[in-house]
């Protein structure tokens, strides 16, 4: 069952890292909880005991490598593992799951212009652990009178679904990775570290363009002003970047950039992958209302959009700064 109500909290990000997240810690922790162990159990049905072990053994060296590298928002990380009862070590490889995840995760992405409301983003994430819908929450970041939000899970620092209200609103979906992972910037870190410095959709632009990656990924950025939206298709250190084109800009999760093309090859549910795209483009190029909440529901509850590995719903205005929210609930 999805709704549509979602707690909020707010991080201080003039605050100690270690100190940012207690009140969250202190009322979420058991969905956090869950979640890590709903990770756990699900690496272990895909790679087994024995690599599950070595996983482990190896997180220790993970960390360190992470921390050498200029790995961002330690101090947060050992927070959550302190009051998950985990290794910080462990903390870290679960703050870092999208980079070191190699199966097809799934996500839809779209942009379009509304009269009357301006440009909206609208998107659905696909994640086969249930536990995220449960632990989805609304954070309202601040630094002084900067704000911005994410659709977050408990536990996890970094930002997949994220506004600065009045600028832009930025998304991330899966990429086909290119070889094993590297200690640089994660899309997710980077993503966050984005909504808390970067102050126009050019600028935002910009950094999630150049900045040398530790994987492939898929950031969508959608403005304010009419048109100002586009997909910016990575891989670890190069982009191509597709820009909007009336009426309707989407993404899935395989590359649609003549270079990156070839990076498809192999990639499993790419057939998936192009129907979500395709499916998502013509029920948003169709949707006739004008609120934010009857768009996401007229384009984004509909299969192949809509399916069994999805946990979160959302819509985004950055015109306005508003937001709608509904999350997986089992």
């Amino acid at each position: 069952m999805f709704i549509s109500k979602t707690p909020t909290y707010d991080i201080d990000l003039e605050l100690p890292e270690d100190e940012r997240w207690a009140e969250v810690i202190r009322k979420e922790k058991r969905a956090a909880r869950k979640v890590a162990n709903e990770a756990r159990a699900r690496t272990k049905e895909l790679t087994g005991t024995f690599v599950l072990a070595l996983i482990k053994l190896g997180a220790p060296l993970f960390k360190l490598a992470y921390k050498l590298s200029g790995g961002r928002y330690v101090g947060e990380i050992a927070a959550w593992a302190a009051a998950l009862g985990v290794s910080s070590s462990e903390a870290t490889l679960l703050n870092c799951s999208y980079e070191l995840s190699h199966i097809s995760l799934g996500c839809t992405t779209g942009v379009r212009w509304v009269n009357g409301l301006g440009m909206i983003h609208v998107r659905n994430m696909d994640w086969p652990l249930v536990s995220i819908g449960n632990a989805t929450r609304l954070f309202r970041f601040h630094y002084g009178d900067r704000s911005f939000v994410s659709v977050g899970i408990t536990g996890f620092v970094g930002v997949l679904s994220g506004m600065l209200p009045g600028a832009y609103s930025a998304t991330i979906n899966w990429a086909p990775p290119i070889g094993r992972p590297h200690f640089n910037f994660g899309p997710a870190f980077l993503l966050r570290e984005v909504l808390e410095t970067c102050d126009s959709y050019e600028e935002a632009v910009e950094i999630l363009t150049n900045t040398p990656l530790s994987t492939s990924v898929f950031f969508t950025v959608c403005g304010v002003k009419r048109g100002q939206a586009c997909v910016i298709e990575r891989t670890r250190k190069d982009a191509a970047i597709r820009k909007f084109r009336s009426p309707v800009l989407v993404q899935a999760n395989h590359h649609l950039a003549r270079k990156f093309v070839g990076n498809n090859a192999g990639m499993e549910g790419i057939s998936d992958s192009r129907d979500r795209a395709g499916s998502l483009s013509k029920d948003l190029r169709a949707a006739k209302a004008t609120s934010l909440r009857k768009i996401a529901a007229a384009c984004l509850n509909e299969v192949p959009v809509f399916n069994e590995d999805t946990v979160q719903k959302m819509a985004f205005c950055p015109k306005t700064g508003d937001i709608r929210i509904w999350r997986l609930v089992t």
